[in-house]
């Protein structure tokens, strides 16, 4: 396995996804458009260590820092603070679209549903997958046929109006 620095694990529990393409992409993206030279210099290291690791490991790795990672301060950013929470409340991380996605504010989106993936046929997400999807009306009878045909579980769903949320049930815990 490799060995982090301490502004490597704080970057890396921060990312919003645990796969190696996406950790990967949010890491060069924040490289491109950061004009902090020291921050940039850890993404950079730190893109080259995961590079270096397979899928599984890679995973792994993030995984852990962002189940076992304590910051050595209080949060100071934003991505910090939500990482924290997200860390304290225990909550799954879902696969997918992010909440703050852009197709959630397209004006053909009328939906969001989180599900879980049950089957290899699934047309999205791998089997034991947790997803969040928005969807505009077809998207979503797509959705409803897949979970008929047993592919996936919608756990949680919303009409989406505007980028507002307007959840089916308010006490669905995920």
């Amino acid at each position: 396995m490799i060995t982090l620095t301490e502004d490597e694990k704080r970057m890396v529990f921060q990312l919003e996804r645990c796969g190696r393409y996406d950790a990967i992409q949010e890491i060069a993206v924040f490289c491109r458009y950061t004009r902090d030279h020291d921050k940039k210099d850890t993404a950079e290291n730190l893109l080259k260590k995961l590079r270096e690791l397979s899928e599984d490991d890679c995973r792994e790795l993030i995984c852990d820092i962002q189940r076992n990672y304590h910051l050595p301060h209080s949060a100071r950013t934003v991505g910090e603070m939500i990482a924290v929470a997200r860390q304290k409340s225990g909550a799954r991380k879902l696969e997918g679209h992010d909440i703050m996605a852009l197709e959630r504010f397209d004006p053909e989106v009328e939906h969001m549903i989180v599900f879980d993936v049950l089957s290899e046929k699934s047309p999205i997400g791998d089997k034991g997958s947790r997803m969040r999807l928005f969807l505009t009306e077809t998207g979503y009878k797509k959705a409803l046929e897949n979970q008929d045909r047993h592919f996936i579980l919608i756990l949680n769903h919303a009409k989406v109006a505007q980028g507002h949320l307007y959840y089916d049930r308010a006490d669905t815990e995920l």
